[in-house]
């Protein structure tokens, strides 16, 4: 049933009348009522009504006139003839025979009545209603600054200054005058002159006092009279206009809301349909209303005046009525399809902004297939200055334009943002880190973040390669040695049994020394292989404790002193004065301490010196060991440090390439730094810990 009156057409086109007759009605009863809104609720009658002030405002500014007119009088001693002529005017219509006006100028500086209009024996408060009170300023400048002016001395390098007096005389200032000056109202600013009026005493000032109000009885006829026979005739139908007002105002209410809920309803058709009106584009309409309103304002601004001056006759009356239908129509048609448009969410998607913005986008992602990035960014600037530029024709468009402008700026820096963040937590070491190219990206991000995504993957895919050929080239080091050991073990004890039988050959006595000896070069090489794998992996225990760093080398340089001597070599140490406590673990450190010494003592040249330092510095206790090099290093240092790579390509020497390397990897295992230097022949190694500095126990 509701849908059905919501529906029916006569009912609509009914409702339709009446909301802008009602409107209309509404609109011009409601202006009257708040014009006469002290007189309904707050007016104890004609002397506190509207009507009233508004013809003692009238008055007061006569008397404003007048008080000027008697200033001059007395300034200049005389009026000119139309001035004369304006004043006796004025006291005429201001005489009590003319009005109930009365009034009463009083200087403030004396005290003294000035001029009024209170017959003989009256005081203001015994002769009106109620007295009101104003003040007038009257100010006056009385000189003529206009006509002074100023010459430049070319040999003072400055302006003079030349005063005009009334008389016609001519008085000349200099700077050194400036004080004199001052009283014409002009400053000297270091070259030329400034006037200040403020300064200038020639400036003639008076203030009086008004008092004024209306007689009560009133004792002539005058505009007072006939707005006091008004009033007693309209007075008592304003709080019946002020209701009609408010019924007017309420039923019009209620008929918009009833056509707004059947706004693009058709009785035999389901759903919210849009007519042709409805189909114009919404910024569009709203240009084309801001300007019929404008146009339909302009129209009534002469009938409006003649309301106001009461010059109210029937072709005014028509015109104003014919007017306010028109701009009822205009707001209630806009209401109308505004509702139509909210219920089919077509509020945004039909307006020509959107259709522009369509448009950008579309030929932006066009042109997005093809030109490069820099082209794309000066072409989608330069679009947004011309939609600026359109948008600028209609000042309700601008905000909507660049709220849609900013957007799409916010759009894409969060997908910006989600990119950046997947790219750092991808470089951060988690190349499983996948960014999320879902809800509508812009084309140049989700391209980025897709390739962001491949790199991720390739790294990863880079990565479990590496760490499989890590895992399977230490499970071989592992399997191998671990064969190894069983054959050389039995190898190295046969090879003992016959070193303790008596054999006589002196050949067969030294091939068993040759056995034995590289014999246990196998089994050494193999001990390092099983340890430089384990070391690479992380796979050695590690038990640290709290070790002197000089005591430990100090022994590890006995060990090796005498075979330093055998090849001439000289080792020249230096130790702080006090031990430096570390926290590792003895045995792997040893074994770096062993691996250094002996890399110096198969590869240093003979006859030169190896420097030993121990150093703290800076919270870090560093071992450096410097040798001279026998052979010709001509490998970069972090190559050297590489499993089986040697210093010397020959080769001659017993290693096998594994000492640096695992002395590296035991280094770090232990949470210390490992590092080479190669300068020429040059061989540095040095390797620091941070010192413990705890007290010991």
């Amino acid at each position: 049933m509701k849908k059905q009156l919501r529906t029916h057409p006569a009912l609509k086109a009914l409702a339709v009348i009446l909301a802008l007759v009602l409107g209309a009605g509404g609109f011009w009863a409601s202006l009257f009522t708040l014009s006469q809104w002290d007189d309904i609720w707050t007016g104890t009658g004609y002397y506190e009504s509207s009507n009233c002030y508004s013809n003692l405002y009238n008055r007061l500014a006569q008397v404003r006139e007048l008080a000027w007119l008697m200033q001059n009088r007395t300034w200049d001693g005389s009026l000119s003839y139309l001035d004369q002529q304006r004043l006796e005017a004025l006291q005429e219509a201001l005489s009590p025979e003319q009005t109930n006006f009365r009034f009463r100028l009083v200087d403030n500086a004396t005290g003294e009545p000035v001029y009024g209009n209170l017959p003989g024996g009256q005081t203001m408060e015994g002769a009106v209603y109620r007295v009101l009170s104003d003040s007038l300023e009257l100010q006056r400048y009385n000189g003529g600054h206009e006509d002074d002016y100023q010459t430049w001395d070319q040999e003072m390098d400055y302006y003079q200054l030349h005063i005009i007096q009334s008389d016609g005389s001519t008085l000349l200032f200099l700077p050194e005058e400036e004080s004199v000056a001052n009283q014409y109202g002009w400053l000297f600013n270091g070259s030329s002159w400034d006037y200040y009026e403020e300064l200038d005493r020639r400036v003639l000032s008076r203030v009086l006092a008004v008092e004024y109000g209306v007689t009560n009885p009133q004792t002539v006829t005058d505009e007072f009279t006939e707005g006091a026979q008004d009033y007693l005739e309209y007075a008592q139908y304003l709080p019946g206009v002020a209701l009609l007002s408010l019924a007017l105002d309420v039923l019009t209410v209620l008929l918009v809301v009833f056509l707004c809920l059947g706004a693009g309803r058709r009785r035999d058709r389901e759903g919210v349909l849009l007519n042709h009106f409805d189909r114009i584009p919404l910024d569009l309409l709203i240009f084309l209303e801001f300007w019929a309103l404008a146009a339909l304002l302009a129209l009534g601004d002469s009938m409006a005046w003649a309301l106001n001056s009461g010059a109210l006759n029937l072709e005014t009356a028509v015109g104003l009525g014919v007017l306010s239908l028109g701009i009822s129509g205009c707001l209630l048609a806009f209401l109308l399809t505004l509702a139509t448009r909210i219920k089919t969410r077509t509020v945004f998607s039909n307006t020509l902004t959107w259709l522009l913005c369509r448009a950008i986008g579309r030929l932006c992602r066009a042109l997005g297939r093809s030109w490069p990035l820099t082209w794309r960014v000066v072409v989608l600037f330069l679009l947004y200055l011309l939609g600026s530029v359109l948008t600028a024709l209609t000042v309700f468009l601008i905000p909507v334009y660049q709220g849609l402008a900013l957007y799409f700026l916010c759009r894409w820096t969060i997908q910006w943002r989600r990119v950046r963040e997947g790219a750092a937590r991808i470089v951060g070491g988690d190349p499983s880190c996948k960014i999320d190219t879902g809800g509508k990206m812009y084309p140049d991000l989700r391209e980025h973040a897709e390739q962001l995504n491949d790199l991720g993957g390739a790294i990863r895919t880079a990565v479990d390669r590496q760490l499989k050929s890590e895992r399977f080239k230490a499970e071989l080091i592992t399997n191998v040695s671990h064969d190894l050991k069983t054959p050389l073990t039995s190898i190295i004890n046969y090879v003992d049994l016959l070193k303790k039988e008596e054999i006589q050959n002196p050949r067969a006595a030294e091939y068993i020394e040759v056995l034995d000896r590289k014999s246990q070069r196998l089994k050494k090489l193999t001990e390092d292989l099983v340890e430089a794998s384990k070391a690479s992996t992380g796979n050695l225990a590690v038990n640290r404790e709290r070790l002197g760093m000089v005591q430990l080398v100090q022994q590890a340089i006995g060990e090796f002193e005498e075979k330093f001597a055998q090849r001439g070599l000289q080792l020249i140490s230096s130790f702080p004065a006090e031990e430096a406590y570390i926290q590792a673990d003895g045995r792997h450190l040893w074994r770096i301490i062993d691996n250094l010494l002996s890399n110096c003592n198969k590869y240093a040249m003979e006859g030169t010196r190896v420097y030993l330092d121990v150093m703290k510095w800076d919270g870090t206790v560093t071992l450096s060991v410097k040798n001279i090099s026998q052979q010709q290093l001509n490998i970069p240092a972090e190559q050297l440090m590489e499993r089986f790579v040697r210093g010397e390509e020959s080769r001659s020497t017993e290693g096998s390439g594994l000492g640096l390397s695992i002395a590296r990897s035991l280094t770090e295992l232990q949470g210390g730094v490992f590092r080479l230097d190669i300068d020429g022949d040059l061989f540095k190694a040095a390797l620091s810990f941070p010192e413990d500095c705890s007290p010991s126990a």
